[in-house]
């Protein structure tokens, strides 16, 4: 019974090696098919001028930017150098043949458990191939044949062959490719001139640049620089001295003037999105851009910050961008060291036009000429002051907005709702997080900031009357060939209606006319404008000038974001705006843009004087007389209501310490009887023959919790009720809260 046991466990042992054998010979045939069906491409590989080049609209200048790369050999290099990037990427660098079997086994296993391709385990080898030949898509198909072409390169070129191509090829942020271009670019010095101390922070870079770079985040790359060293030290290539040198050594970085090239900075990331592509494979793959710039203006605009911003001998960081009315960015000039494309700031009062006022217009809310009481206030708490910490009583929306003033703007906020507020900001691009919904919007406070680009955008879709044009940068994208890869697009979409932008246009003339940014008065333009100054509650953090007109929309902007703070002599946005004042009289030196059209559904209406001024009312005109008449722009379905206030009679009930301040509008043909109404109903007094405003103040208030007060004439009745204890409450309360008082009631 054993024999045919035995016969039976062969059999299986003789097919499962025949398994066996065979899977190998198809895992030998399937990798010979990948290793040859995968070839090395020598000429991108070691190719010096690989490069994007961008164009401005002339298309006069072929050179405006191109990232050819400066070559060092690395003969020249300090020892260190070499040693440095083998230490920190790739320490069996010397001893494979393209891959690291151990890094793959333990960045597989990593992957494996984190669920995720976060572990690339390439090889100086493997980088300098995806760098100069392939995508950055992580997918396992493309690290095959990343390992595959690094291994054909191992046999193709030595390992200092393939040290010189890595070294001038990788990135090291700020727009610097190989190792000599970053060397100038972050210390003014060629490579071969490294310190020890400045090898590393380069070194380090490589990880992320964005992370780790010294220009914008000083304190992350002093960290990458030790943890470079420490390697150094670790492996023997250094000495003990050399290392605690690097550990007490700053990191000084050359102010080098990049401005120059912020336009085509933006156009090749503009590009890269377009396409759905790296900016290192924009590189290999030689396009070109050619966008809307306008190399007069932008020369200007480099001129109006050398002279406003620069000459102040200042750390200052300044911005100026200009679309024209197409949505196309004309001029866009960054004074720097950071990235700002990204980076989101407080929008401060530039806000209040998107989230206050166009929603207040947009219902019917507000006119250009309703009257908001400037007065103190205290929500809970929060009791913002005016900018030059005074009331200044009933003022109208137009003032408010022009002078920009605060305690409207958050009475108005408050009238119209933080939901109305988002919904509003949302249409103009521009997302705000829960916790901005409060009060405080209505000031431009908001968790996560804005976008100078979103800012912009908003902006332009008002001086469009509401149509969102979008913003860009490129006009076409040609390959190497000439072919065109990419054609910009005319994108429209309506987003608000032509009466609530001209309404709100009309008003933010105002601002540059007598507002906070009347300097651009004496250009003689039709300009809308809105200034904005945010601070950190202490000092002023950024200062804004959003200007446009029917055919430009501009914003410039001054901060300083290495301190977080302005100097004490710029309390105000008049940098930006003598800014946007040297580039409307720039844009407008040969002719004057044409003023803003009143759309058929607006028209300048009258309203009666007396009663503005006397009951804050707006009315239709009850005389013919023009000097009681004034006149002001109404969408033609909100016009000036015919009766004297919204209410029937005019009745109106202030509250305050004193107590009721009862007041309405008689006509003399009316008799008037005014009732108190708590427990039961008493009447506190008739009035016959009387004409205009009627007061009458009532002391007897504050024993009640509710009181009603009643108008009639026979034939219309008002009713307003007041709380008299929780008005008197709140109010012993905050003066608790002032000092003037030590209990709490």
């Amino acid at each position: 019974m054993e024999k045919p046991h035995r016969s039976l466990i062969k059999k299986v042992l003789l097919i499962f090696c025949l398994f066996l054998a065979m899977s190998f010979l198809l895992f030998v045939g399937s990798i010979a098919v990948i290793y040859n069906s995968y070839e090395l491409d020598i000429n991108r590989l070691t190719s010096t001028n690989n490069g994007v080049k961008v164009y401005s609209s002339s298309m006069t200048d072929t050179t405006l930017y191109n990232t050819n790369r400066s070559i060092i050999e690395i003969e020249t290099l300090p020892d260190y150098v070499v040693k440095a990037f083998v230490d920190t990427e790739d320490k069996r660098f010397f001893s494979h043949n393209g891959y690291d079997i151990k890094r793959i086994l333990k960045a597989g296993l990593v992957n494996l458990t984190t669920k995720s391709k976060s572990q690339g385990a390439s090889t100086i080898s493997q980088q300098l191939i995806k760098n100069a030949l392939l995508t950055n898509e992580k997918t396992y198909s493309r690290k095959l044949k990343e390992i595959v072409l690094a291994v054909k390169m191992e046999k193709k070129f030595s390992k200092n062959e393939i040290l010189e191509m890595y070294l001038n090829t990788i990135y090291f942020g700020s727009n610097a490719y190989g190792i000599e271009n970053a060397s100038k670019v972050y210390f003014n010095k060629s490579a071969k001139d490294l310190t020890l101390n400045e090898t590393c922070v380069l070194v380090g870079l490589i990880k992320s640049p964005a992370k780790y770079s010294p220009k914008t985040n000083y304190n992350n790359a002093i960290n990458r620089r030790n943890v470079v060293a420490k390697l150094l030290y670790d492996n023997g290539d250094i000495s003990l001295e050399d290392y605690n040198d690097v550990l007490n050594s700053a990191i000084e970085v050359a102010k080098l003037n990049e401005s120059d090239q912020a336009y085509e900075k933006e156009a090749i990331y503009e590009a890269c999105n377009l396409l759905n592509i790296s900016e290192r494979e924009l590189i290999n793959r030689k396009y070109q851009i050619i966008t809307y710039k306008d190399d007069e203006l932008q020369n200007q605009l480099k001129k109006s910050h050398y002279d406003e911003v620069c000459a102040l001998n200042e750390n200052l960081d300044s911005l100026s961008i200009v679309a024209n009315n197409d949505g196309k960015i004309i001029a866009y000039y960054v004074n720097s060291d950071y990235n700002l494309h990204d980076m989101k700031r407080q929008p401060a009062s530039t806000l209040k036009p998107l989230a206050v006022y166009m929603p207040c217009i947009i219902h019917n809310i507000l006119s250009p000429s309703t009257l908001i009481l400037d007065d103190e206030i205290n929500y809970n708490g929060f009791s913002p002051k005016n900018a030059d910490d005074k009331y200044h009583g009933y003022v109208s929306t137009r003032l408010a907005l022009s002078k920009s003033y605060n305690i409207p703007a958050v009475k108005a906020l408050d009238f119209v709702g933080v939901n109305k507020a988002k919904e509003c900001l949302l249409d103009f691009g521009i997302n705000i997080s829960k916790s901005d919904l409060n009060l405080s919007l209505a000031l431009g406070a908001v968790k996560n900031g804005v976008s100078l680009i979103q800012l912009l955008n908003a902006y332009s879709i008002i001086s469009n009357m509401g149509v969102n044009k979008g913003l860009t940068f490129i006009d076409k994208i040609l390959d190497e060939k000439g072919n065109i890869v990419y054609n910009s697009q005319n994108f429209s979409e309506k987003i608000f209606k032509d009466e609530d932008c001209f309404l709100l246009t009309d008003m933010l003339k105002d601002t540059a006319k007598t507002g906070s940014a009347k300097r651009l008065n004496s250009l003689n333009l039709p300009v809308a404008c809105k200034t904005g100054t945010a601070s950190n509650g202490k000092e002023n953090t950024d200062l804004y000038n959003i200007a446009y007109t029917s055919e430009h929309t501009m914003l410039s902007w001054v901060s300083c974001i290495k301190n977080n703070k302005l100097p004490a002599n710029l309390y105000s946005s008049v940098l930006p705006t003598e800014i946007n004042k040297q580039i409307l009289s720039n844009l407008y030196d040969d002719h004057k843009p044409a003023d803003f059209v009143c759309p058929s559904g607006v028209s300048k209406m009258p309203y009666d004087l007396i009663e503005y001024e006397n009951n804050h009312h707006i009315v239709a005109p009850a005389t013919n007389l023009e000097r009681f008449i004034a006149y002001d722009y109404f969408k033609n379905d909100n016009p000036p209501k015919v009766n004297t206030s919204l209410k029937d009679l005019g009745l109106n009930v202030n509250l305050n310490k004193n107590g009721a301040n009862i007041s309405f509008y008689a006509k003399p043909d009316k008799t008037y009887y005014l009732y108190k109404i708590t427990d039961n109903k008493e009447l506190i007094n008739l009035y016959q023959n009387k004409t205009g405003v009627v007061e009458y103040v009532d002391n007897n208030v504050f024993h009640f919790s509710e009181i009603s007060y009643l108008l009639t004439d026979g034939d219309k009745e008002d009713m307003i009720a007041i709380k008299p204890k929780d008005y008197l409450i709140n109010l012993l309360n905050n003066e608790v809260k002032t000092g003037k008082k030590k209990w709490y009631v």
